[in-house]
């Protein structure tokens, strides 16, 4: 064969393996994959719900919404539920992406919800300001069933061992079974296992568990009440076990930790009490008190023996559990009312002046700070992406 030939024969097979590995390569009509970060979730006054990077403060996404954003979010089977303080609906969002899929309904007057939803078992409880308690089916978006208490509802409801608890302004404390309310085919009206009524009271402050007791503040009269939920000692469920009285409304929620339960008041103290009182001891001893310089209705975080906790003197305070010792105090530039989150080392809390603050949990050393261009009431919560459930602060709702 000529070498022209074998130069022309070269030259063909080298573009068709050229012109091959180029439709191998890009042929392919398949999507590449897209990748997600988890986020910080957290929404203020300015109608507008945020996802932040965790470690570096960057934004996710954003998503307007029609209400301003008191109550926090929740995280719950991979979406976000956040409920609207002036209208009957909870937003379901893509915690992924930010962008909103499903409006759920409930009947309520217009009242709306200024407490966090809690969820469990493919229900999703919302306490309206209507006096009502909703449980919505998450899987059809649909009432299972609803109870009307004896007053509006301003606190997030507790989940624990099988109940559902829940306080009133009224000063009602009602305790239902999780599932209670349905028949085989239709909806029934709940009804509670136990009800206990304290006139004098008045809840803003969610309850916090600890068996065998339930730990809840009042705003009106300035106790702090502890609750039988088991018998032991010849006590009564639903009974009142002790009374712990401050000098000031208490709208902090409290944290019941390793045989404490700690809360803030009105009256500038943060309180640390024992809860494991001898028979026939009928007021709790503070295993300590400390002093701050304004109203503390944020609810404290414990963590690593270590309680975190907002203060309307616009600083965050770190302090030590077995003692109240300060670990550290770090300053904003607002008043705080929203609850801390510790997630993953750090800190995550939003002020009055606009930001919300990563800090390192050993110095309380600020991270990032993202303006949300809105006071932050709510608390942030944590969306990993890994579980189908977030992670709240100590407890979420209206603090303010």
């Amino acid at each position: 064969m000529p070498k022209r030939w074998i130069y022309v024969l070269v030259s063909l097979v080298a573009t068709s393996i050229v012109v091959s590995s180029c439709q191998r390569e890009y042929s392919s009509d398949d999507v590449l994959p897209t990748s997600y970060s988890p986020s910080i979730i957290v929404g203020s006054n300015n109608q507008v719900l945020y996802g932040l990077h965790p470690v570096t403060g960057e934004k996710n996404w954003e998503l307007g919404l029609t209400t301003p954003i008191y109550a926090s979010p929740i995280v719950y089977n991979g979406s976000v539920y956040v409920a609207a303080q002036n209208a009957d609906v909870v937003f379901k969002i893509d915690g992924r992406t930010g962008e909103k899929t499903q409006d759920i309904y409930y009947t309520g007057g217009g009242a709306g919800a200024r407490a966090t939803p809690i969820a469990d078992e493919g229900l999703l409880y919302i306490a309206s300001m209507n006096g009502t308690i909703y449980a919505i089916d998450t899987s059809n978006l649909t009432v299972k069933w609803s109870y009307a208490t004896n007053g509006p509802i301003e606190s997030s409801p507790t989940i624990h061992n099988g109940n559902i608890y829940v306080t009133t302004i009224m000063g009602g404390v009602y305790c239902f079974e999780k599932t209670n309310g349905t028949t085989a085919t239709l909806p029934a009206p709940a009804s509670p296992t136990w009800t206990l009524n304290l006139p004098n009271a008045s809840f803003v402050s969610s309850p916090a568990v600890a068996e065998p007791y339930m730990f809840v503040g009042s705003q009106s009269d300035s106790n702090m009440y502890c609750i039988y939920l088991d018998a032991p000692g010849g006590g009564s469920v639903g009974a009142v076990r002790w009374v712990y009285k401050t000098q000031g409304p208490i709208k902090s929620s409290p944290a019941a930790y390793a045989g404490t339960c700690i809360f803030g008041s009105n009256d500038f103290h943060l309180y640390c009490l024992d809860t494991s009182l001898d028979i026939g001891i009928t007021v709790p001893e503070a295993r300590w008190i400390d002093s701050m310089n304004s109203e503390i209705v944020s609810s404290p975080y414990a963590y690593n023996q270590v309680v975190y906790v907002g203060c309307k003197d616009n600083r965050v305070y770190a302090l030590k559990i077995i003692n109240g010792a300060p670990k550290w105090t770090f300053s904003t530039n607002g008043i705080i009312t929203a609850s801390p989150l510790a997630y993953k080392g750090k800190i995550y809390i939003g002020s009055h002046d606009k930001y919300l603050y990563a800090l390192d949990t050993a110095r309380g050393t600020p991270i990032w700070k993202s303006n949300i261009n809105g006071q932050i009431e709510c608390s942030a919560v944590a969306d990993d992406l890994n579980t189908l459930n977030g992670h709240n602060s100590q407890i979420s709702g209206l603090t303010n």
